[in-house]
């Protein structure tokens, strides 16, 4: 089929084979798409129709088709152009590996993807981008009676290298949320953050409460971090000065990333998370819970501090010297970072950078990679602490402090008295930072 209803008036097909399942894309030279039967119409974030799966059968005019492979992000593309010919014609394609990040015990997840989408689309989609970990969001009664069914259970689809559940991670919403049930979901094992960060610079405090998202309110995660009940801040690359002054007040909290999805395949963003032994829901988790992530748009970030990677604490004496080293591996990486809470340590060209630091005051080392377009990564912190102190910048701890006063003067007319007690509860928090 077509995303054009008209119908074809000679049987041609195609096969489409890679020997695992890919994302394809088919289309005329006029843009048009071309799906198996039974396959809805979809668009990706470039405009191209895809649909997932391997050995597919589809019906195309006699006209030059360009055809395309791909597999999420680990992986390139392979691509091809021809007429079809009378009958049948077998396509074999199949798109490169880049980096096997499962190899190195690293798994990538989505924890943002909306439930309301047939399951079986949802199963292909997680298989041919090779997306290790899908975490499904409830949106109706419907959904959240599928919820009730599959809770503490992986969906049907899950193998040894990919779950799907549906409550493996919860988000925070608006203040009007209960505290007391956000604290039962975190006894329960389940992983807590904001399903949508900001929009445009948050350079200052008055910028950052301007740009969140009134209905996954990013805004409060100043809250919500200071007193321990989020374990992720999302998104660490798109909204990266926002995260790294919440970690600079000494807030510890894990760079993930994520968008709605309500547009192009999954896994478009893709929190990796360090795993130790085998992959299940509660080993993902756990690594998320505590910070052996980094959050991507497609490079493998990796970052060392004497041995140690992203969630490790250092617990050093003043003047302590520490070898740092951060490593890329991906397409259109122009440039790696490496930076402590107090600014750029070293950068260079896409591989290796490498630099020695010494240790006065607590601080924390993360790596970026940046690119062209959206080619982003950052890891979540290598902590350095100093005689047991945590880093707790003063110029971080006054931003979150003025951050909080500008939020309650946003929400006090719309909130409870409890709720502005717990916001209470965390200026205190950072006023004893402060000290």
């Amino acid at each position: 089929m077509s995303d054009d209803p008209t119908p074809l008036m000679t049987q041609r097909t195609l096969r489409l084979r890679a020997g695992f399942p890919c994302r394809w894309s088919v289309w005329s030279a006029n843009g048009k798409g071309w799906f198996p039967h039974d396959t809805p119409p979809a668009r990706d974030f470039d405009g191209l129709p895809y649909f997932h799966g391997d050995d597919l059968v589809l019906d195309v005019p006699r006209e030059p088709l360009t055809i395309r492979a791909a597999r999420g992000m680990e992986y390139g593309s392979a691509e091809t152009t021809l007429v079809p010919g009378d009958g049948e014609t077998l396509v074999e394609l199949a798109p490169q590996r880049i980096y096997d990040a499962a190899a190195r015990g690293w798994y990538g997840g989505d924890l943002h993807v909306h439930l309301n989408r047939p399951s079986r689309w949802v199963a292909d989609s997680q298989h041919g981008e090779d997306l290790h970990v899908i975490n499904l969001l409830p949106g109706d009664e419907q959904d959240k009676e599928a919820v009730e069914h599959w809770s503490g259970r992986d969906l049907p689809w899950s193998d040894e290298t990919h779950v799907a559940r549906v409550d493996l991670a919860h988000h925070a919403l608006g203040p009007e949320r209960c505290h007391d049930t956000v604290r039962k979901l975190r006894e329960r094992g389940a992983l807590i953050g904001y399903a949508n960060a900001f929009h445009g610079p948050v350079e200052t405090p008055e910028q950052l409460i301007g740009a969140g998202d009134p209905e996954y309110d990013a805004r409060l995660s100043v809250v919500d971090a200071a007193l321990g009940l989020v374990d992720s801040f999302c998104s660490a690359i798109g909204s990266d000065r926002a995260y790294r002054r919440l970690i600079g007040a000494g807030n510890r909290v894990a760079a993930v990333a994520g968008t709605a999805q309500r547009l192009g395949p999954i896994g478009r963003e893709r929190t990796y998370a360090h795993v130790d032994g085998r992959l299940t829901a509660e080993s993902y988790a756990d690594a998320v819970r505590h910070g052996r992530t980094f959050a991507t748009t497609g490079p493998f970030l990796e970052l060392s501090v004497e041995g140690q990677g992203p969630g490790a604490t250092l617990d050093l004496t003043p003047g302590s010297r520490v070898r740092v080293a951060g490593r890329v591996i991906g397409p259109l990486v122009e440039n790696v970072r490496l930076l402590t809470a107090d600014g750029e340590l070293a950068s260079g060209p896409p591989g290796e950078v490498t630099a020695e630091l010494t240790v006065i005051w607590p601080t924390y080392v993360v790596a970026i990679a940046e690119g062209g377009g959206q080619v982003r990564a950052h890891t979540s912190p290598v902590y350095l602490d100093v005689q047991s102190r945590r880093v707790a910048r003063e110029e971080d701890v006054t931003f979150c402090l003025r951050w909080l006063e500008l939020l309650e003067d946003l929400v006090k007319d719309r909130v409870s008295a409890d709720y502005l007690a717990v916001m209470q509860e965390a200026r205190r928090v950072y006023q004893s930072r402060l000290a």
